[in-house]
């Protein structure tokens, strides 16, 4: 049985309510600033701090990427992109918030290639990056806003940098290695220095100036990523240590203070260091949940931050320090579409005798309609206790569970873990999928042969390899954005991307026959499962000729496969009428091909003596009734994805898949 209207229209509500993030204040700490999917697309918008009501300040076509307000004055900048094609452009604003008829303007003119928004050095002057050059590289440029035009060459070098932070005298810019190895660079003066020499692998995900130092997250020969200070005499401090990662810290605007968020198995922790007495406070966040941007306020004695949580949304929120108390900026007046669900955190020994975490969401009491899978992107991600846009909670509020394990190879377990699944051990992750099937089955969560399994980027990956290496274990999966085949990915994927994702998978010069050995593509034959494949023709990361491929594989040996692609969407999905149409498929995918769970003995005989209690007394009817089987089937699954984000920012180069 298909969704019905009901269900569609209850899907349609979560997606459709709204979220707002990644906020940024204005210098005169009188506007807050935030992205919003307010009406469909991400878009800008601004309030008061002080309370009323939101202004869309750009009403634009297309997705934004990145805000950020100036330090002095009253400028934005925006980041854009069209049609999901991550080639971003910068735009700036100036004047009152309040005035919706005053345009951006837009500061780069090539769509073909990449302007990411870094940092503002002072009132009119920003610091990015672009591959305009060559694109392979990004380079490092300034630019006054006030005159747009062609930028300033800050740094040249045949890699790929990114701008973390600036003032009036000097930018960091952090140029990856691997996605797990940077370096912070200083550029000061017409010089620059490196502050991060290292052997081996150094991962800094977030990094600001503090005084004329400079204050990351970072694991310096460490298993997780601490509060670490650089000082520019070449000394490293680490200042704190958690068991879990340190992930991102923003420093106090003229201060001394920085705030940063750890990672606890997948939670979020919010903390406040005081670099001159010391001092270490903990910020009482609303509930369990993640931060993923800050922002302090000037002159005042408060932040705000993002909180994502599936009983609070996603929302901007605002913390007193001295009070102690946070508080809502940007939540809805209007009540979520359901009860939000919150998961419970689990684990499974795989076969190796690894321990394996996996959160899942349940419904509270009653029948359970089936178990989806889903397998996060990155690889080197983690599914996290998000909003999700309620999408899980609206899957439990339909009888589903889904669960959503983080394999060998994800992020937030430290360094050893998230190596697990490198090059040649790639299909160990694929086989901890096997192994938690047949952990759900041990503990009734499942039989094996009826799970659905779904995940998107790296994650439709997944879903296609244990469709192909353990085929008896799926009743149905659905894949989005997925690679197919590791060799036409690594040939196609964007230029400034390659070198990168080959350190993860393995290179086409020396493991190109083990690339095509683990591709889902060359074992197609092996699916027995029915697959719905999803993907956006401009995707710059995994080109849409991996959905094309693995479609036709399918259907050339006669297996159910649908497909839905998707004009004017990239790498994942960001528009609300093609994010219904995408979920409402999938949950008729999950729908029709997973089957109904048997009505257990006793419940099946309670049932009988109810039904034969109702008739006595009176003349039976002889209605013709409709035989349940295991054919039978009610309510509808989805893919998504509760998934750690990048710590780069919206335009960011986040390396998923």
């Amino acid at each position: 049985m298909a969704p019905t209207v009901s269900s569609t229209h209850r899907l349609r509500a979560w997606l459709e309510y709204p979220v707002s993030s990644a906020p940024t204040v204005s210098a005169d700490g009188r506007w807050v600033f935030f992205v919003s999917r307010r009406g469909g697309l991400p878009q800008a918008w601004g309030m008061p701090l002080a309370g009323g009501p939101a202004h869309l300040l750009h009403e634009a076509r297309e997705n934004v990427g990145h805000l950020s307000a100036a330090p002095e004055g009253s400028a934005l900048l925006l980041a854009l992109d069209q049609g999901g094609n991550e080639h971003w452009q910068l735009f700036a604003r100036d004047g009152d918030p309040q005035d919706q008829g005053r345009p951006a303007r837009a500061l780069t003119h090539d769509p073909t290639r990449i302007h990411e928004p870094g940092a503002w050095r002072d009132a009119h002057r920003i610091a990015f990056t672009s591959n305009r050059r060559d694109p392979r590289f990004f380079d490092a440029y300034e630019m006054d806003v006030r005159q747009g035009g062609e930028p300033r060459l800050l740094r040249q070098e045949d890699a790929n940098v990114q701008v973390v932070a600036a003032e009036r005298g000097r930018v960091l810019v952090s140029r990856s290695n691997t996605n797990l190895d940077q370096d912070l660079i200083l550029l000061e003066d017409g010089r620059e220095s490196r502050l991060t020499p290292h052997a081996g692998e150094l991962s800094i995900p977030s990094a600001d100036f503090l005084g004329p130092d400079v204050i990351t997250a970072a694991n310096p020969d460490r298993e997780f990523s601490g509060l670490v200070r650089y000082r520019t005499n070449g000394a490293l401090e680490v200042i704190r240590e958690f068991d879990g990662d340190v992930e991102l810290v923003k420093t106090e605007p003229g201060g001394s203070r920085v705030a940063y968020e750890v990672n606890r198995e997948g939670r979020s922790e919010l903390r406040v260091w005081d670099s001159r007495s010391g001092a270490d406070q903990r910020v009482e966040l609303p509930g369990t949940g993640v931060v993923d941007a800050v922002a302090w306020v000037p002159s005042s004695d408060s932040l705000v931050f993002d909180f994502s949580s599936p009983s609070y949304g996603l929302d901007v929120w605002r913390c007193d320090l001295a009070a102690g108390a946070v508080r809502a900026l940007t939540r809805s007046s209007v009540p979520m579409p359901g009860p939000g669900v919150e998961p419970a955190l689990h684990s499974f020994r795989a076969q190796d005798g690894l321990t394996v975490p996996y959160w899942e969401y349940a419904p509270a009491g009653g029948r359970v309609r089936g178990t989806i899978i889903a397998v996060h992107g990155g690889p080197e991600a983690q599914a996290r206790p998000l909003f999700a846009n309620g999408v899980y909670s609206h899957l439990v509020s339909e009888g589903w569970r889904v669960i959503q394990p983080n394999v060998r190879g994800s992020l937030g377990y430290g360094r050893t873990y998230v190596h697990l699944d490198d090059v040649r051990k790639r299909m160990d992750s694929v086989r901890d999928l096997r192994d938690l099937a047949h952990a759900l089955a041990a503990d009734g969560k499942g039989r094996l042969g009826e799970f659905g399994i779904t995940g998107g980027s790296y994650g439709g990956f997944m879903v296609l390899s244990a469709l192909t290496t353990y085929p008896d274990l799926w009743g149905a999966g659905v894949e989005t954005v997925g690679i197919a085949n590791f060799v036409t990915f690594l040939e196609k994927t964007g230029p400034w991307r390659r070198k990168l994702r080959e350190a993860e998978y393995g290179s086409l010069e020396t493991d190109r026959e083990f690339l095509e050995s683990i591709s889902p593509l060359h074992q197609a034959d092996r699916i027995v499962a029915p697959l719905l494949v999803g993907h956006g023709a401009n995707d710059p990361r995994v080109p849409i000729g991996e959905a094309e491929q693995i479609v036709a594989a399918l259907r050339k040996h006669h297996v159910p496969v649908e497909f839905l692609r998707f004009e004017n969407e990239g790498h994942g999905f960001v528009r609300i009428e093609n994010q219904v149409e995408a979920l409402r498929r999938a949950h008729a995918f999950f729908d029709r091909y997973l089957p109904r769970p048997p009505v257990p003995a006793g419940r099946r005989a309670r049932a009988r003596g109810r039904s034969a209690a109702a008739r006595t007394g009176r003349a039976a009817r002889r209605t013709p009734g409709r035989r349940r089987s295991a054919g039978d089937r009610s309510a509808p699954a989805r893919r998504a994805a509760g998934t750690r984000r990048s710590r780069r920012g919206r335009a960011g180069r986040t390396e998923a898949a």
